[in-house]
């Protein structure tokens, strides 16, 4: 990681050196561009002065006077010829008319006996008309322009060189800077997953930034702690499973002692007793079951299934019908309103299921009434929708209701393994839902879970 993110601060400055040398050589030649089309113009505005010196009668020789003095202050050495090849007039005799302060001015710009190159001939015109030929050869100046365009040149290489030299070392640090101060997290991420790996879920990384990476930090930290709180929750469930397992066969080998040593007589009350223990056995195993099932559903994601409410809890109503008929409880399904929810069916079901089961187990009232559960659901006050199961048994202690949804936890006088709430609780949690329990005040205990989605 670090490696490339140098390596690609590295292809940054290198596109920054390239653009920086195609920007020098567009500047120098756009100057260079500049210096001709300035030529050029002083080159036309001559020609157009010593034109202009020509009138119908001739030429004017105040005019071309002046016209000749202004080429010579340019820095040309200028020659009139008429079409016979015969001097009119040249810069060198016309500025010998010129005064002293005019003359000293234009010798402190140029040599006028230091003439730089051959003549070039222009034509000369006058309304259409050719007036004769215009010999134009530069003079050496007392100030070198190439001098200058020399310097200009060299500034511009120096300002480039100089500008890449602070953006390429300042891109330079930030790469060495930016590799390791981003990489440290990432580095230590890769620490903490190497020993996570190794089996230490204590290891945490230190917050880092608010930014993604600290965000991953973040998010790593969170795994990390949920691995742990799993890992506790697992060697729990195991020990309470021992525990549990432990107390049935304890009690099966000393009777099966018992039986086998004479103590105990091998008759119907004393296999009846067995008969109890080995079904005691049997629903733990089937509630671990359950509660293996559960944790494949809580590692599956969410399914969307569109219910009607009022159908899907009578359903299940229906199919545990026998189990309270044989009880003698009575089951009633009602709903506010026939709403229909889009929910995990499947997850639905056995958390509904469970708790139907704990209902029928406690619905037990006082003398002289009927055991009664009743199912009702609706629309939440939350925009989502609810379930609630009641009965008229005597209710749930206080001391216990912050204790009924704890894995293996068992009232007193409870027939259940202490998985089946667990269960629910895990899974209603899971469809971003709650679940929670109360005893009602007429009698009896009322859970009643929230979950969303609800779309008519």
């Amino acid at each position: 990681m670090r490696t490339k993110l140098f390596l690609t601060f590295l292809f940054l400055i290198s596109i920054a050196l390239v653009s920086n040398l195609i920007y020098q050589s567009l500047i120098i030649r756009d100057f260079n561009v500049y210096t001709r089309g300035v030529e050029e113009d002083r080159l036309y505005l001559v020609l157009a002065s010593v034109e202009g010196a020509y009138t119908d009668e001739g030429w004017d020789r105040h005019q071309l006077t002046h016209a000749m003095q202004w080429g010579a202050m340019l820095g040309y050495d200028l020659v009139l010829l008429d079409f016979d090849g015969k001097h009119i007039a040249t810069s060198i005799m016309e500025l010998q008319k010129a005064t002293p302060t005019l003359r000293r001015r234009i010798e402190a710009m140029v040599h006028i006996d230091k003439p730089v190159g051959d003549y070039e001939e222009f034509p000369l015109f006058s309304k259409d008309m050719e007036t004769g030929f215009l010999l134009i050869r530069p003079l050496e100046t007392r100030v070198e322009l190439g001098a200058k365009e020399a310097m200009f040149n060299n500034r511009v290489m120096d300002f480039l060189f100089i500008s890449f030299l602070i953006s390429g070392g300042s891109a330079v640090l930030l790469a060495v800077f930016m590799s390791l101060y981003l990489t440290r997290p990432l580095r230590k991420l890769k620490d903490a997953a190497g020993q996570v790996a190794g089996g230490d879920l204590s290891v945490r990384v230190p917050p880092g930034p608010k930014d993604e990476v600290g965000q991953l930090v973040n998010s790593f930290n969170s795994m990390v702690e949920s691995l742990e709180h799993e890992e506790k929750l697992r060697r729990h469930l195991t020990a309470n499973i021992a525990h549990e397992l432990r107390t049935p066969i304890t009690v099966l080998r000393s009777n099966l002692e018992a039986v086998s040593d004479g103590v105990l007589p091998c008759e119907p009350g004393t296999i009846r007793s067995l008969e109890a223990e080995v079904d005691r056995l049997t629903n733990l195993v089937k509630g671990i079951e359950d509660f293996t099932k559960a944790e494949a559903y809580l590692l599956k994601p969410s399914e969307r299934d569109t219910v009607v409410l009022l159908d899907f809890t009578r359903s299940i109503a229906e199919g545990m019908e026998k189990v309270f008929s044989d009880r003698e409880v009575a089951l009633s399904v009602t709903s506010e309103r026939a709403a229909t929810v889009e929910v995990d069916a499947g997850k639905l079901e056995t958390v509904l299921r469970n708790i139907l089961a704990n209902a029928a187990l406690h619905a037990t009232p006082l003398a002289g009434d009927i055991a009664r559960v009743e199912v009702r659901s609706g629309a939440a006050e939350n925009g989502g929708f609810f379930i609630e199961v009641r009965d008229n048994g005597p209710g749930i202690p206080v001391e216990e209701l912050g204790n009924i949804f704890k894995r293996f936890y068992k009232g007193k006088g409870s027939e259940g393994t202490g998985l089946g709430l667990s269960i629910a609780k895990e899974l209603v949690e899971a469809m971003g839902g709650s679940i929670s329990v109360t005893n009602s005040q007429s009698g009896g205990s009322i859970f009643r879970m929230e979950l969303p989605h609800i779309t008519a």
